[in-house]
């Protein structure tokens, strides 16, 4: 039931929040501790930035890592993880996931760290958060100066790209929309949304959030 779905999902959210201070308290006090060099690090050791942009007055992201993404021009061929349901007379046959896929279950060690699933522990998942393998903006990297001069970020300033750049993976299914679900799986998914939502937002270095949703076509 929803409360119940809320009360774990608060139950979880204590827990990530609380390892998120964490490592931003330990970052703190290690001012000089070396790179990352977990996988989420920037290709070749070069890290995000944030760059103002002089000639349109915007900043823009600028993230090596994102140039090692496998490539996203796939064949538009529908697949479908899933066992078809037969009162679905006009849904596509089904195809098994391709091995490639990270985010189909039994892939989770393509993946990069979980943040957290649901159910919690449960080795049958029905959705994940984890961190992005090729991530925009890197946690890794010291927040900017909160007391940055506003005149001295119109100058072209180039700070670090701190941030986090997170993947919902909303079903162990392959090829699934969120249209596919049924309404409790789907409210499931808006709850992970807003639970990771609000364990970002307690971060004090956080000040701005935005969701995106995209579907990837795979082979």
């Amino acid at each position: 039931t929803g409360p119940e779905i809320r009360e774990r999902n608060q139950k979880v959210g204590k827990r990530t929040g609380g390892r998120e201070r964490e490592r931003l308290e330990e970052r703190e006090t290690r001012k000089d501790m070396a790179p990352s060099s977990s996988p989420t690090s920037g290709a070749g050791g070069r890290s995000s930035q944030l760059r103002r942009d002089d000639v349109f007055g915007r900043w823009i992201i600028f993230s090596p890592a994102r140039a090692r993404r496998p490539s996203e021009f796939k064949s538009s061929t529908p697949a479908n993880g899933a066992k078809p349901d037969p009162s679905r007379s006009n849904e596509a046959p089904f195809r098994p996931p391709p091995p490639s896929c990270p985010f189909c279950f039994g892939n989770e060690h393509q993946c990069a760290p979980e943040i957290f699933r649901f159910p919690a522990g449960a080795a049958e998942w029905q959705l994940r958060v984890i961190e992005n393998l090729y991530p925009a903006l890197r946690r890794e990297e010291e927040p900017p100066a909160s007391d940055l001069d506003c005149r001295e970020r119109e100058r072209g300033l180039v700070v670090a790209g701190y941030g986090f750049h997170d993947v919902v993976i909303e079903t162990p299914y392959h090829g699934f929309h969120l249209s596919d679900l049924s309404p409790t799986e789907a409210g499931e998914v808006v709850l992970a949304y807003r639970e990771r939502v609000l364990q970002l937002a307690s971060l004090g270095s956080i000040k701005f959030l935005r969701i995106m949703v995209r579907q990837l076509e795979h082979q």
